[in-house]
């Protein structure tokens, strides 16, 4: 047997700490390939940025619908915001059961309020704030979330999860659903829903392409 001396333990910690700077190089090899893969891909197969319903009558669009068909549990005789609302569709979705329901977004598309994610504050307070498919295309996700925290009594959001960078080259964030959740959960205590398709169920198990959290803000200050 040989003695685990101070030399001994030294070179099998070198030979650790080798074989993770190596693995951890591989990996960011592969990223990097893949997302340089996605990238070329994208100039001859674009990914759409906005989803109007009946464009194209396919799974995004049904996926997109299904979330905020599951939002409206939440918002009956309440007042919503619709953070990043594109066309309207969604926000027209939500008035069915909602008190009332502003819509925000970069670009006036719908009637909707004008807003910059990056860098400006909605200053209403509202019952709801739902925000799909919005928080992966900004570069400081934090800010969206504090803004939402201070100004919301309910949170519902939701983001791919497992997309390899340059998948999509709109998304600025890709994360594991561990990584998105320790994020939300600076912010707010959350209920997940899991969504495959069209279907979305509070049990984790099976594939799993995006997820959706349902928060109320935590009583802390992220100043």
């Amino acid at each position: 047997m040989v003695p685990f001396t101070p030399v001994v333990l030294l070179r099998l910690v070198s030979r650790n700490e080798m074989g993770s700077y190596l693995q951890g190089s591989i990996l960011k090899a592969r990223d990097s390939l893949l997302e340089k893969s996605f990238l070329f891909l994208r100039r001859f197969k674009p990914v759409r940025e906005r989803v109007t319903p009946g464009q194209y009558n396919d799974h995004v669009e049904r996926e997109h619908v299904a979330r905020y068909r599951f939002a409206r549990q939440f918002c009956a005789g309440k007042r919503v915001a619709d953070i990043a609302c594109g066309s309207g569709y969604g926000s027209a979705i939500l008035a069915e059961v909602a008190a009332g329901v502003d819509s925000y977004d970069k670009e006036p598309l719908c009637g909707n309020r004008l807003i910059d994610l990056e860098r400006e504050s909605w200053d209403m307070a509202y019952d709801v704030v739902v925000s799909f498919e919005t928080i992966e295309h900004l570069a400081n996700p934090a800010f969206f979330l504090a803004n939402a925290s201070r100004t919301a009594n309910l949170l519902i959001v939701s983001t791919p999860v497992g997309e390899f960078r340059g998948y999509n080259p709109h998304h600025k964030q890709v994360w594991t659903l561990s990584q998105f959740r320790r994020l939300l959960e600076t912010y707010f205590e959350c209920t997940y829903y899991y969504q495959d398709g069209e279907e979305i169920r509070s049990d984790p198990a099976g594939s799993i392409r995006f997820v959706i959290g349902v928060g109320m803000p935590k009583l802390v200050s992220h100043v």
